[in-house]
């Protein structure tokens, strides 16, 4: 319990090397794919058969708290409508073993929103990504926002926080994977980027987009475009309209 507690802060969470799983749905993927430490369930709640199935499986410990001891655990935040929570491992990978993968590979600079965090690595995830390395100066991916946003892809996305991003990105491009970045005033239009799983796509800042040392290790700088009145599109849907490209390629071969 008080470990659990603990992981309600990015210092707690770090020298853990742990993160809180909430929702039954989560917390059952958190067992299946990253063998979750210890699950807590509101007393009185109903467990689904397929979650106690998986428990009695996976042989975790499972705690039944109260209502009091449930808000401690998650914090103020705490949304009522929880019922099951999981402490689940942090399971890291390195550049050199997400280069190794293979593309399309998503790299992100300077993200500051944790739920775009979130929704990037569920996007990647779909969009066949291998993995998703995360420049340093962004949120942090373990905490609630980010979690809850990606909906279990941070259990099953290779994932790898780098320290030094121009530097990961020489080694990515020295891999032989084409670097492209994203910009509103890209040179090539993305339909005509050729874009396919030899790809590390590059997506950057909320406001600010991807920065100009990052672009110049870029192969290409690609623009969406853009319909309407918006001057650009949210990260998350440039990364999702990029990873989509690289699929389409493979698929239309």
């Amino acid at each position: 319990m008080r470990l659990a507690r603990a992981l309600l802060t990015p210092a707690g969470r770090a020298a853990a090397q742990q993160f809180l799983i909430e929702g039954e749905a989560m917390v059952e993927q958190a067992l299946a794919v990253a063998g979750a430490c210890d699950v807590f369930v509101l007393e009185g709640a109903k467990v689904g058969a397929s979650l106690r199935s998986t428990l009695a499986a996976a042989g975790t410990r499972c705690y039944t708290v109260s209502r009091g001891l449930m808000t401690k655990i998650l914090g103020t935040g705490y949304d009522t409508s929880t019922t099951t929570v999981a402490v689940a491992p942090m399971r890291l990978a390195s550049t050199e073993s997400l280069v190794e993968l293979g593309g399309p590979l998503l790299v992100c600079e300077r993200i500051q929103d944790p739920r775009n965090i979130g929704v990037l690595l569920r996007t990647a995830d779909a969009g066949g990504a291998r993995g998703m390395l995360l420049g340093p100066d962004s949120a942090e991916p373990f905490s609630r926002a980010a979690v809850r946003s990606s909906t279990g892809s941070i259990l099953r996305l290779p994932l790898a926080l780098s320290r030094d991003l121009l530097a990961d990105l020489s080694l990515v491009r020295q891999s032989g994977l084409r670097l492209i970045a994203t910009s509103a005033h890209g040179r090539t239009p993305v339909q005509d980027a050729g874009l396919d799983r030899s790809c590390a796509i590059i997506v950057g800042n909320e406001s600010e987009g991807v920065s100009s040392e990052a672009r110049a290790f870029a192969d290409d700088v690609v623009a969406i475009p853009v319909a309407g009145q918006a001057s650009s599109f949210n990260v998350t849907v440039a990364a999702g309209v990029l990873l989509y490209e690289c699929l389409r390629a493979v698929r239309d071969m």
